[in-house]
């Protein structure tokens, strides 16, 4: 080591040292940050940050002081880049809150391109001749995947892929994910240029040896070419926005910065190229595959959690009584989770009719408009929002972070804040959970705060209108699977495909899964019975005394939709009746062919994706032989399913074909 870069070290450790100990010397308070914050200037905010939430929750990762002089040096680039019109061309717009029902422009833009490229595929595909095939005919498909960490991740993959190869894919219209499996949306559309094989390839060398919130996962992370602008410059963004970074930013962050990260950005001694790097993930950047039609819509979820009791008061006191304890709270039976759509043109919730446009989702805004021109969110940030089980009820969550999250790492943070807070509430843990979250959910500008005026003088009504946050969660809280978006009735969605990793898809519980939608939206599923005689799917391979194959429709279960009057109550994710959830209903029959994620002895003997421990949800460390055997079960159980698919597009087609004819003779 040089003299110069010992004296530029002693300097960096002195500076460093200094600050630790004002840190110490103030308070722990959000207000006394702020306070600390406007004396010091703009960048001891961010030094509170780095010392408060970033060194705590990761020590040795970040012990090196090349990557504290990156953060400093981060700072000051989002500080001048958010003023930079060509790199972020979107600071030059005002967002605007888009309301009603309706689909948005965007939307139906892509349905009228989308459904001339379809009409060739189905007929292909379905053995047509394509001249025969009226466009308005062809069914409406939407392809959901569910939650259940890497293995819904890999396993959705799977079965995109072997989709591709018979032809399907390109009759889709929708794809949708919950939690992990907006993983695999995001990548599809993001890094892979949608392309199954590049993704397949990037997973079997990414996700092993490390976990994504290991010690050298992060120093990986943060020492690639750009990787501590794209990493902490979205936080450093949240922070110049006005909102605190929380524990689940982090996660957000490095999560999805290591999953996403390719090799060729990993670099000895290359921190920084100006010119070379596009700047951190934006969801919007997907419009590339939509333009034309060429590619299914994708939407990724996220819930919020609405309970009626919680009312903005002020800055100061945020919210009311919070107690688990308090009167207030035993006093309110209902409680219930609002699903938000994310597609690259808009994030919104149809049960509150409002929409964004995604660009501008991040931004603080007050009567329907952005106040601050900000750049885009991070699409990490964004999916931190979708995968955000941690921040939910922790009822089923406890019980598994310690054993499967590193030591030393965010694991360990987040586990002992979470054995305090149960240890303090004692025996009403498990009633407080249902409607609670002790680890603090990820802090987003509202974007409908203040949206409809009121006259000068006259109090603003409570609601999630007068909340100046929003607080998103992982929509599998609330049911594993994305019906509710695809249900959605402007989209008038014919069949949907859902491709079910859940652990518990051996106890055969998507019938309930579907009726605690369906009632939501009007829909009654029923489960059509085959005339062959096979097992269902609630008896495990391993346990059958002759071990005999299930029958294919074990793998494509068809599930038959119809309207019916909304019922005044209904069966929650956590098993009580609750009043009914207010949501748009549907205006016309469907059908769900369901495909959960079963062994195939076909195509891996003895594997159990459900049960095996290496493919458990909350494992985030996959080697290249087990993502291989996944993809293979995957394609395999496509196969079985693909019968009763071309059954059920061959029915619905004739059925719009026949109505079409009647109406329009």
């Amino acid at each position: 080591m040089t003299g110069q870069e010992t004296e530029e070290q002693r300097q960096y450790e002195e500076e460093i040292l200094a600050h630790q100990h004002y840190v110490r010397q103030s308070d722990d308070s959000e207000a006394e940050d702020e306070k600390q914050s406007r004396k010091h200037g703009f960048s001891a905010k961010i030094r509170t940050f780095w010392d408060k939430k970033v060194k705590p929750a990761f020590p040795e990762a970040i012990a090196d002081i090349s990557l504290v002089k990156d953060v400093f040096t981060t700072e000051s680039l989002i500080h001048k880049d958010i003023q930079d019109a060509t790199r972020y061309p979107e600071i030059n717009k005002v967002a605007h809150v888009r309301q009603g029902l309706e689909l948005g422009l965007e939307e139906k833009a892509f349905l009228a391109k989308r459904k001339m490229h379809v009409r060739d595929h189905f007929a292909k595909y379905m053995g047509l001749d394509p001249e025969q095939v009226h466009p308005d005919d062809i069914p409406v498909i939407g392809f959901g995947g569910s939650g259940g960490g890497y293995r819904a991740m890999i396993g959705y993959i799977g079965y995109m892929t072997e989709m591709k190869m018979a032809g399907l894919w390109d009759l889709i219209t929708y794809v949708a994910g919950v939690s992990g499996t907006c993983w695999s949306i995001a990548a599809y559309y993001t890094f892979s240029d949608a392309t199954t094989e590049h993704i397949i390839d990037h997973f079997k060398s990414r996700l092993s040896p490390y976990h994504p919130l290991s010690d050298p996962a992060i120093r990986t992370t943060l020492t690639a070419i750009n990787g501590p602008y794209n990493t902490l410059g979205p936080l450093i963004l949240k922070q110049i926005s006005g909102l605190h970074v929380v524990l689940m930013d982090l996660y957000s962050v490095f999560t999805t910065g290591y999953l996403f990260l390719h090799h060729s950005q990993e670099s000895e001694g290359i921190r920084y190229k100006p010119n070379g790097d596009r700047g951190w993930w934006k969801w919007s950047d997907a419009h590339k595959w939509l333009n034309d039609g060429q590619e299914p819509l994708p939407i990724m979820t996220a819930i919020r959690h609405e309970r009626p009791w919680k009312d903005w008061v002020d800055k100061e006191h945020p919210f009311k009584d919070d107690s688990p304890l308090s009167q207030e709270h035993a006093e309110t039976v209902d409680a219930w989770y609002q699903w938000f759509e994310m597609t690259p043109y808009e994030i919104g919730c149809d049960e509150l009719e409002s929409w964004v446009p995604t660009w501008g989702f991040g931004r603080p805004f007050d009567e329907g408009k952005s106040t601050m021109q900000l750049p885009e969110q991070s699409l990490a940030l964004l999916l931190g929002l979708c995968t955000s089980a941690p921040a939910g009820p922790l009822d089923a969550y406890l019980a598994t972070i310690k054993r499967n999250l590193p030591s030393g790492s965010l694991g360990n943070a987040v586990h002992e804040l979470a054995l305090k807070i149960t240890h303090m509430w004692g025996k009403q843990r498990t009633k407080v959970f249902q409607q609670h979250h002790p680890l603090h959910a990820c802090n987003e500008h509202n974007f409908m705060f203040h949206m409809t005026p009121v006259p000068k003088g006259q109090a603003r009504p409570p609601g999630i209108e007068n909340s100046p946050r929003v607080h998103l969660l992982d929509s599998g809280l609330d049911n594993n699977c994305p019906t509710y978006v695809l249900l959605r009735p402007e989209r008038e969605v014919d069949i949907i495909i859902h491709m079910d990793a859940s652990s518990d898809v051996h106890k055969d519980v998507f019938q309930e899964r579907v009726d605690q939608i369906g009632s939501r939206r009007g829909i009654r599923y029923t489960k059509r019975t085959s005339n062959v005689a096979s097992e269902t799917s609630s008896t495990p391979v391993h346990s059958r005394e002759h071990k005999e194959k299930r029958s294919d429709d074990a793998y494509g279960q068809i599930y038959d939709g119809n309207l019916f009057s909304r019922p005044a109550h209904v069966i929650d994710s956590y098993g009580h009746t609750v009043t009914n959830p207010p949501a748009p209903i549907c205006y016309k029959d469907n059908t769900i062919i369901y495909m959960p994620l079963l062994e195939n002895e076909d195509a891996a003997p003895g594997f159990d994706p459900s049960t095996a421990k290496w493919s458990g949800s909350y494992n985030l460390v996959w080697t290249c032989e087990q993502v291989e055997t996944l993809i293979k079960v995957s394609a395999a159980n496509f196969v079985k399913a693909q019968a009763n698919i071309r059954k059920v597009l061959l029915e619905v087609y004739e059925k719009k074909k026949s109505t079409r004819e009647a109406t329009h003779p």
